[in-house]
């Protein structure tokens, strides 16, 4: 889990004589972003301060920095004032355990004073002047941002040694809860930081506080299903670390996805006086994400968001990359905004409760995601595809063992988001399954579960590619058996008409036409636009009416 470690804190707290001690412990290299800066320029610091400015400092000191955390089972120190730069902490969170080292004012003093001469500290504009006050008024400007790491360590009166056996306790502790994002994204409503670990929901209130340092309170959405089985022990959590906890529940299910339950919501947080520094946590599946997250990024425009998924759904696709919304009686999701949760807390665990029908639903999306691993990612081979064969689907359910499915899913999704936030070119792939599954799950009356409608549209996307030529047969096969293993249907009884007409409300087409997510080969999709309605209708009538198609080659349940 913990890939990197970086030392955070002001100049003089030790982090260049501290980092080379814990890597040596840990058996990783250390390294300095200054002295990266140092070797770019072929100049001390105080130079570069003199002839270029601040400012040329903090861009090389920000590539020092991704550089330098590049690299794997590495010990970063960094610059004092590396955490101004929002930027930077997306770089700093990603598999990394981020140490605040700390000491009292007069005792990072008395260090610069041993480190530099007067004229060298007057060369970096941060130290000059009266050496305390100006440590001071920095202490004042960035305690909040040393307050976002993962730990502090105390180093007054210490030795290095001592400093350092302290962090690598630290470190191993952070990492075998689960407490280290493995995954953080930069969105327009700030950092996503994405964690997976069985058992985090007991943690919940510990990763909140270190977000946000002065939130008084928190308010859960949450559905009268979920809230029976997590809602206690997510309160328990979260007053734990000092918030106070308002529960607000919706009736569960796609009925409650609408305008008037946003305005519901709306009205119970304003008259319990929600304030700008509180945060909302979604707790529940895609239906409670989507409307929690909708209302959080309305509510005084925005307002911190936590997303804490209860379902498969929800913990592969729906918690991640920001979409948000709510269903028209026209279609699905028509009304909704982009808006990142700042954390994401996926525990596998918790879907011991989940209904057998919902851990089927669920793995469509997971079904997606490995259909479309190397277009999303870059990768040279699908690997998720051979996850899910390496073992059956009952056996994914014993414990502990979908962590890394979760994550893997979370990842993919993750790396499309990052390149294409509003949705503008690449993202559309997270589509794949999606155009004739929405229509399918629209004309249902929402009676078929997401994934089940997903599912029989990942059936005929691949029939489209096969018919035009786009894949073959073998890749058809393929993605029925990784169905089939779920027991996913392989054929809805719907109305041709009743679907169709809802193909013509898909949010994704441009000037009336539809765009298709097709495969090519395993791990590999394209977008296509010039797919002929004629070839449409001839697949959905397999899967949609007599199944013959399909009932030949699938041994998938019939819905």
């Amino acid at each position: 889990m913990v890939e990197r470690i970086a030392l955070i804190g002001l100049s003089g707290s030790g982090k260049s004589s501290i980092a080379p001690l814990v890597a040596a412990r840990l058996g990783w290299r250390a390294l300095d972003t200054d002295d990266l800066v140092v070797r770019r320029f072929g100049m001390s610091i105080p130079d570069i301060f003199a002839r270029f400015g601040e400012p040329v400092f903090r861009t090389a000191e920000r590539e020092a920095l991704l550089e330098a955390l590049r690299g794997e089972r590495v010990v970063v120190a960094t610059g004092g004032g590396i955490v101004l730069d929002e930027r930077n902490w997306v770089a700093l969170r990603s598999g990394t355990v981020v140490v605040h080292l700390a000491a009292r004012l007069e005792t990072l003093a008395s260090r610069l004073r041993a480190q530099q001469s007067d004229a060298e500290a007057a060369g970096r504009p941060l130290l000059a002047g009266g050496l305390e006050e100006r440590l001071g008024t920095l202490w004042e400007q960035r305690r909040n941002l040393y307050a976002r790491a993962d730990v502090t360590v105390q180093t007054d009166d210490r030795s290095p040694d001592e400093i350092a056996d302290e962090i690598v306790r630290a470190v191993r502790s952070l990492s075998e809860r689960g407490m280290v994002p493995f995954l953080s994204l930069a969105g327009g409503s700030g950092r996503s930081d994405l964690f997976v670990r069985s058992g985090l929901v007991r943690v919940i209130g510990e990763l909140a506080r270190r977000r946000w340092s002065n939130a008084r309170r928190a308010f859960v959405i949450t559905d009268d299903q979920v809230e029976r089985f997590w809602a206690d022990p997510v309160r328990r959590s979260l007053e734990d670390a000092g918030f106070g906890v308002t529960t607000l529940a919706i009736p569960a299910g796609e009925q409650s996805k609408n305008l008037a339950v946003v305005e519901q919501l709306l009205d119970r947080l304003l008259e319990h006086g929600v304030e700008r520094n509180d945060f909302i946590v979604a707790l529940g599946g895609g239906v409670v994400g989507d409307i929690a997250g909708f209302v959080a990024s309305i509510v005084l425009r925005g307002v911190g968001l936590v997303q804490v998924p209860t379902s498969l759904l929800a913990m592969v696709d729906a918690s991640v990359g920001g979409k948000t919304g709510v269903d028209h009686r026209l279609g699905k999701n028509l009304i909704g905004s982009f808006y990142q949760p700042h954390l994401v807390i996926a525990d596998p665990a918790v879907l011991e409760t989940l209904p057998e029908e919902e851990r089927r639903s669920g793995w469509a999306e997971v079904v997606k995601h490995a259909m479309i691993e190397c277009t999303a990612t870059g990768a040279a081979e699908p690997v998720l595809l051979s996850l899910l064969a390496s073992r059956s689907f009952s056996a994914w359910w014993e414990p502990g063992a979908l962590d890394e499915v979760v994550r893997r899913n979370i990842a993919i999704k993750a790396a499309v988001v990052a390149a294409d936030e509003r949705e503008s070119g690449l993202r559309r792939i997270l589509n794949y399954g999606h155009t004739l599954g929405h229509a399918v799950e629209a004309a249902s009356g929402y009676r078929l579960r997401h994934g089940e409608a997903v599912a029989i549209g990942l059936r005929a996307a691949a029939r489209l590619a096969q018919r035009l030529g786009a894949c073959s047969a073998d890749v058809v096969q393929l993605q029925d058996e990784l169905l089939d293993a779920a027991g996913l249907p392989c054929m809805v009884e719907l109305p041709m008409d009743a679907v169709f007409e809802r193909l013509r409300y898909d949010k994704k087409s441009e000037s009336g036409v539809l765009t298709w997510i097709l495969p090519t080969r395993p791990g590999h999709v394209t977008m296509r636009r010039d797919v002929p309605l004629d070839a449409v209708h001839a697949v959905a009538s397999a899967l949609l009416a007599h199944g013959s198609e399909v009932g030949a080659q699938a041994p998938g349940r019939r819905v």
